[in-house]
């Protein structure tokens, strides 16, 4: 049934005549109140429904909290507080189980890439699971860390995009890679005695 409003203005018919090429405004309001309002309604409704499902399938893509959460940062390690501190700026998000989730992890598809990325970096070294790796694990993985810092693969451009705070100057690149080194040399000589 058409929408008929006494409010709705009255465009007499003639004026459609004036000469447009195509469907335009004035023949929408010449054709009278039923025109209008169907083209506005069935876009509104399709914005509601992209909306919807946009919200849908956000919820079902968030990221899930981690099962161990609030393990320190390379428990067992001897790490200096400064080098720490550095490392929980720059790689805890993707490289523990403390990940602090911004607010665009919650929208698809981003959320999608956030969690791949977390879970690919937890899986490669979880700083949070540190005292549970074996010694020749954590010596191969400071010497990933050594280098990838080092030759700036890490942290990702893209993460560093978002979290300035992340990104290492050349005086971190030098504690990090000076702790990894130290570290490393202590746990073979450990596993020499």
């Amino acid at each position: 049934m058409p929408c008929v409003s006494a409010s709705w203005p009255r465009v007499p018919q003639e004026i459609s005549v004036i000469g447009f090429d195509d469907i335009d405004m004035v023949s929408i309001l010449a054709s009278g109140p039923t025109l209008l309002p169907d083209v506005l309604r069935s876009k509104s409704r399709l914005l509601f429904a992209l909306l919807t499902a946009a919200a849908i399938v956000s919820l079902l893509a968030a990221p899930t909290p981690s099962g161990v959460p609030g393990q320190p940062l390379l428990s067992g390690a001897q790490v200096d507080a400064r080098v720490l501190a550095i490392i929980d700026r720059s790689c805890r998000d993707c490289h523990s189980e403390m990940t602090q989730y911004p607010w665009y992890a919650y929208v698809a598809p981003i959320s999608w890439w956030i969690k791949r990325d977390v879970s690919q970096g937890r899986l490669h070294l979880n700083l949070s699971r540190w005292n549970e790796y074996s010694p020749v694990r954590k010596q191969r993985s400071l010497s990933e860390i050594a280098n990838q810092v080092k030759d700036r693969e890490m942290p990702l451009s893209e993460y560093i995009l978002m979290h300035r705070d992340a990104q290492l100057s050349e005086g971190d690149v030098d504690a990090i890679f000076r702790w990894t080194q130290r570290e490393r040399a202590r746990l073979i000589a450990e596993s020499q005695r």
